[in-house]
């Protein structure tokens, strides 16, 4: 009884109100547009093609200095790269035609020696 007391007037007419009917939706609509779903393919297509031609003008045209191929091959050429450690990594570089060996530790870059194979 000491509930009935706290509830406003204005909520009480509303709970006396009939129930009102349901918000009515289309059904007449297609479920899939299909020019809509050709225009959607048609422009991810080109986007995709785009995305692959760009990718191809900056391997091809980007200059070595930048890290692209650059063209032709320079007189210094980084043969392998191999990750022994997270903080460790073997270079094998070729110079002029000879082939040095650099170990790169952290902010340290050392050469080592390659024994010739017998």
């Amino acid at each position: 009884m000491a509930g009935s007391f706290l509830v406003p007037a204005c909520f009480a007419a509303e709970q006396s109100a009939p129930a009102k009917e349901p918000i009515p939706f289309r059904r007449d609509a297609e479920a899939v547009d299909s020019g809509l779903a050709l225009r959607v393919a048609l422009a991810l297509g080109l986007v995709i093609a785009l995305g692959i031609g760009g990718v191809y003008a900056l391997k091809r045209f980007m200059p070595a200095s930048l890290g692209g191929s650059g063209g032709a091959a320079g007189r210094i050429n980084v043969l392998e790269v191999r990750r022994v450690t997270p903080r460790l990594t073997l270079f094998l570089v070729e110079i002029d035609g000879e082939k040095f060996a650099l170990v790169q530790s952290g902010d340290r870059v050392r050469p080592i020696t390659l024994r010739p194979r017998s």
